[in-house]
């Protein structure tokens, strides 16, 4: 077994992926939480999001299903502005008028 370097520090809160890590918090209009099934809302949602980048993870969701948060890896898109208006021209009928931070 190699011998840890005492110089490396292990940090709470930091993942060591291949790229940057870029969560978008997203608030939907409506509840969410059964939209999970190939082809429904937050599937789309995870599509469009994708084009930028690499999709991670979502997490739990909360707020009555309506907040929900997507990890990107390595993502291009320029800020949660423009991946609200990506998500807005979906014209999703539960998630809405979605707002992402």
């Amino acid at each position: 077994m190699a011998t840890a370097n005492p110089a490396n520090a292990i940090e709470f809160g930091k993942f060591n992926y291949g790229a940057a890590l870029t969560t978008f918090t997203v608030t939907a209009a409506a509840d969410v939480s059964g939209e999970v099934n190939p082809g429904e809302e937050i599937g789309q949602i995870i599509e469009a999001i994708s084009q930028h980048g690499t999709f991670i993870g979502l997490s739990a969701h909360a707020t009555g299903g309506t907040v929900f948060s997507v990890v990107v890896e390595n993502s291009s898109w320029a800020d949660a502005a423009a991946v609200q208006t990506a998500l807005q021209a979906l014209s999703l009928t539960t998630a809405g008028a979605m707002t992402v931070a």
